[in-house]
Parts: C-alpha cells; sequence; structure tokens
C-alpha cells in the first residue's frame, strides 16, 4: 500500500472559491480491491479520516483509449454530494457528480471551464450499475463512457494520472434532478497513480458492465 501524492496546487474549487490547505486531504493510500461481490479489481484511494468517501475505479486491461471506466463511491451518510474529476482539476475534464436520492443515488455529468459552478456536460455519459444504503453509508458505482478521453487530455494506461475529488455536506437543493445545483465542497483532495491496479481483464470488465442492473 502506497501513499498517494497529493499536488501542491488545487484547482478543485466551486463558486471562485480556492481550498485552504487546512481543507486539503495531506495523506492518502492507494491499494489493489478486489471485490467478491463484482468479481471486478479496482483502484482503492481511501482518504486519512473516516468522514471522506473511498473512491474505486476499474479499467479494461489492454484497452486504448476512449474506453469505459468504472467509478465506485462508498461515502459517509453525512456527505450529501461526492464528486471525482477525471483530469485532476475542476475545469476542462469530466466530473463525476454523485448524491443519494433516498435509497437510490443520482449521477450527474458535468464540466467546468471555470472555477464556477460546472454545466451539464452531454459527452460523458453513465450507466448506474449498483446502489446502497444504510445507517451509515450511500454508496454509488457506474460505468462511464465518455471518462478516459476528452478534450484536451485522457487517461494514460502506462503512467501516472492525476485525479481529485470534492465532497460538500449541504443537501443537494433538487436529489431527483441531475442538473441540480448544488453548495460549494467542505473537502477536496487529489492524488496521482497509475491505473495498474485498477486493471481486469477486458471480457470480465465488459460482461459486468452489461449484466448489472442498477
Amino acid at each position: 500500500m502506497a501513499f498517494a501524492t497529493l499536488l501542491a496546487v488545487l484547482l478543485l474549487t466551486l463558486g471562485g472559491a480556492s481550498a485552504s490547505p487546512a481543507a486539503i486531504d495531506k495523506r492518502q493510500t492507494t491499494s489493489r480491491y478486489c471485490s467478491p461481490t463484482t468479481s471486478l479489481c479496482y483502484l482503492q484511494i481511501t482518504p486519512r479520516a473516516a468522514s471522506i468517501p473511498t473512491f474505486r475505479i476499474a479499467v479494461p486491461d489492454g484497452a486504448s483509449v476512449p474506453f469505459d471506466t468504472v467509478l465506485e463511491i462508498i461515502s459517509p451518510i453525512a456527505v450529501n454530494w461526492a464528486g471525482f474529476a477525471w483530469g485532476g482539476s475542476m475545469s476542462l475534464n469530466p466530473l463525476t457528480v454523485v448524491w443519494p436520492n433516498g435509497n437510490k443515488a443520482t449521477v450527474s455529468s458535468r464540466w467546468s471551464t471555470a472555477r464556477t459552478m460546472p454545466g451539464t456536460y452531454s459527452s460523458a455519459t453513465y450507466k448506474t450499475l449498483s446502489t446502497s444504503r444504510n445507517a451509515t453509508h450511500w454508496s454509488v458505482e457506474v460505468a462511464c463512457t465518455g471518462c478516459s478521453k476528452w478534450s484536451g487530455g485522457q487517461l494514460s494506461t502506462s503512467s501516472i494520472n492525476t485525479f481529485a475529488w470534492a465532497l460538500s455536506r449541504t443537501a443537494v437543493q433538487q436529489p431527483a434532478s441531475a442538473s441540480s445545483s448544488f453548495a460549494i465542497h467542505n473537502n477536496v483532495g487529489m492524488f496521482s497513480s497509475e491505473l495498474k491496479d485498477a486493471k481486469n481483464p477486458a471480457a470480465a470488465f465488459s460482461s459486468y458492465i452489461k449484466s448489472a442492473t442498477g
């Protein structure tokens, strides 16, 4: 288990506000996690605090970009939205933003060209693979088409990638709507990692996405 690299400058902000150093989680670990439920293995990002979600990424081995990606977020119940930036910044890369909606979850595809409220983004589409909620956590797993390559950037299967995340403990205004506005984040973080721990046999990866019913 290796310490993930936290970048010195964090651009993942909303509403024009800058993240203070105290708001950035400086210690995160990455590991390979293989799920007995999905039979996929993931690059798992575990932040230092139990109040922060765990993020998991899965990709098909041997694929060239663009390829589908899988993202799972396991979040403490107090978190009212969580976001994941595929290029490590708030702006100019696909943003996956999710929030609980009763016992289900709403998945919102977003993009921003500046440090303002991200708009909806039609070039990345999602299939919800699973959702759950209990007394302490909610979780959602999605497959994304359009998160591995975008205008101006793409994921690398052979070198370091930079990702970012954010969360808020303020409730989303319209939780049933994927285009709802939402409050500025309370916590943010960035990490860098290769995707080797996220790789799965392509056939098994594709089969899971096709068979999952959400």
